[in-house]
């Protein structure tokens, strides 16, 4: 791979972290919550659901470090 193309992808990398990590816990929030996940519905207090693809997303981001 052309270092060049390393370099843009891992700034895209970085990017698509910044935004789930932005959004996970953006999704209706329950009264007293601090934020529930959009996807699977679970909370930041408890964590995101088995299965759910933003905490999948996260997964594969931190693998790839």
């Amino acid at each position: 791979m052309i270092t060049l193309d390393v370099g843009t992808l891992r700034t895209q990398n970085d990017e698509f972290r910044r935004l789930i990590e932005k959004h996970q816990w953006s999704g209706l929030t329950p009264l007293k919550s601090s934020g529930v996940c959009p996807e699977c519905c679970g909370s930041s207090r408890h964590g995101h659901r088995p299965g759910c693809a933003i905490a999948a997303a996260l997964d594969a981001l931190d693998d790839d470090e």
